[in-house]
Formats: C-alpha cells, structure tokens, sequence
C-alpha cells in the first residue's frame, strides 16, 4: 500500500510514518519542508504548504496513492480542497482529528454519538468540526472514504510541545516540588503516540471503519495526581506533590499545569476496539517510561531550558 501522509515529520505524523514502514509500506509525506526531516531516505518528500490550494495542486500533480492520512487539517476551506483531489483517486482517508470536537458532557464516558462543538466552540476545536463535517458530506454524496481518529492529549516520543509530560521529567530531573492545581482530582485522558499510529493503520486497512469516528484514547483516563506520580514512577524518582488549592483557572493554572483542571471529560474506545480490533497498548506509566527514555537520549533538557520563576512564585505563596 502506497500511502500520503499530509505532515509527517513532527510528532504524530512521524509514529506514524514509522508504523507504516515497520508493516512494509509505501510513504511519501506532503508538507512544507521547514521544520527538521528525521525521517529515512526511502520515505518520498513533496513540497507545499497546506493552506495554499494551488501548491498543493501543484506538488500533487501526476501522483498516485492507495490512501492519504491527513495529520494537519485545521479548517474547512483545506479539508474540502483535499476532497476534491482526491475524490475517486483513494482508497482510503483517515483524518487526525480531536475529541475536542466534543460538546462537554456531565455523562461520561462519551462515545462518538455524542454531539459536536456549536459555534460557540473555541477556535482549534470548531476547525476540527469542520473538517470532520466536510468529510462526512463528501461521503454522503459521493461515497468519499473517509475515517476519522479523534485523540485525547497526546504524549510520547517526539512531542513537539514541551509543557506536556517534558516540562514534568525536568521538574523531577531538578528535585524540584510538582505543582498540581486545586487537590488534584480531576481527571483528564491521554493518547500515546504510537498507539495513534497503531490505530491509524488500523483504519487503513478495515472496510468497516469506513464512514465513522472514533475515539482513541488510553484505556483509563486518570487524577491529576495520578498523572504526576505516574511520572515519577515512570522515572524511577521519588518526587514531592504541592497542591496549589484555588488555582483551577486555565490562565493561572495552565502556567504550571499544561492538562485541563476542568471540566472532566473522559471518552469510550469500545467502537475502535470493536471496528478496528484495537487495543491501546501502552498505560500511564509505560507510556510516560517510553517518552522518557526518548527525552533522556537525546538530550532534551539540554536544549531546551524550562523557566520555572512562575513555579517559584505559586510555592513562595504557598509558603514552599
């Protein structure tokens, strides 16, 4: 199989890229060329910037592919050019999308029944919508092939975000306290990177996941402070939880806590493991204990120095 990944270098799109050749198939990738190209000499580049109609015309002109797996589609207008290109060239298309195009729910676990973000959703949510309603007209009128993977926060290998789970090991790595809003008790799910790319091929490859979303998340979602030891184990380090209580409010939580404090939201994977036979493979801890061993060896920390003064100033108020 012959397979477009629209990205490709950065985070996701590489796990993928990497499960894809590790299975025996063909990769291009379909992107700007401007952020560093890990990826093996055999993989096919092709340049354009995603955003620019005519480019992407352009790079893809005289092409051909089995499937296309989009990890960039951020709005409407860029979805529906994709549709157009390749409507009757594919086989397959699996959008990357988010459970952030969820409605917040006091029902919980949600499934992909539940309804969409409004107009009133924040902006990375609503073009996400957007995107995945494009796709499910394109299938509706013309049979378009689309599939769509919804994650929680992503973590593993290749973040390219460095408050996510880094930010924590460098923390730790200073013997420094971990603040952790509020008590802790909230509860939020995370999606390891290479069980994104496990499911991605998944998709790929069984008829029946056509025409529907699915939610791919880890098996258990979890306590903030659950999050954090989780960490430490991960590590094999003893660490020191400081609750900083009041402190719930994305703006002055977010400084020092990445993950949401509010509201819980946690998501039912029972449709993908059903349709896709899939199963997550990796738990907090194992999870965390693989992006660890990749942030120790190549030297993550020494590259990208973390201001901790915010930390400093919540803790002298805390009287830490």
């Amino acid at each position: 199989m012959h397979v477009l990944i629209i990205g490709g270098t950065r985070f996701v799109g590489r796990h993928i890229v990497e499960e894809l050749l590790a299975q025996g198939h063909r990769v291009s990738v379909l992107n700007r060329g401007v952020s560093p190209d890990p990826l093996p000499d055999e993989v096919v580049r092709l340049r354009a910037d995603r955003t620019k109609p005519e480019e992407v015309r352009a790079a893809l002109d005289g092409q051909s592919f089995d499937a296309v797996v989009d990890c960039i589609g951020y709005a409407g207008e860029e979805m529906e050019v994709a549709i157009d290109i390749f409507g009757g060239r594919i086989e397959r298309y699996v959008y990357i999308s988010s459970v952030s195009v969820y409605q917040p729910s006091e029902l919980l676990p949600l499934d992909e029944t539940w309804p969409l973000q409004d107009e009133s959703g924040w902006e990375y949510a609503m073009g996400k919508v957007e995107c995945e309603r494009a796709l499910q007209a394109a299938g509706e009128e013309s049979g378009f092939p689309w599939v769509s993977l919804r994650p929680a926060y992503i973590y593993g290998p290749y973040n390219n975000n460095p408050n996510a789970e880094f930010i924590f090991f460098a923390r730790v790595e200073q013997g420094r306290k971990v603040l952790v809003p509020g008590d802790g008790r909230f509860i939020f799910h995370h999606t390891h990177g290479r069980d994104l790319a496990h499911a991605t091929l998944a998709a790929l490859t069984r008829d029946e996941a056509v025409g529907h979303a699915y939610n791919i998340t880890g098996a258990y979602a979890q306590t903030a402070n659950r999050f954090v030891r989780a960490v430490g184990e991960a590590m094999d380090r003893d660490l020191e939880i400081v609750h900083a209580p009041g402190m719930t409010r994305r703006g002055d939580a977010g400084r020092f806590f990445f993950y949401q404090t509010r509201p819980t939201q946690v998501y039912s994977i029972e449709r993908a493991r059903r349709d896709l036979a899939w199963e997550p493979r990796y738990d907090i801890v194992d999870g965390l204990r693989d992006s660890y061993r990749w942030y120790t060896e190549v030297g993550y920390a020494a590259d990208h120095p973390f201001d901790f003064s915010y930390d400093d100033e919540v803790l002298a108020t805390l009287g830490e």
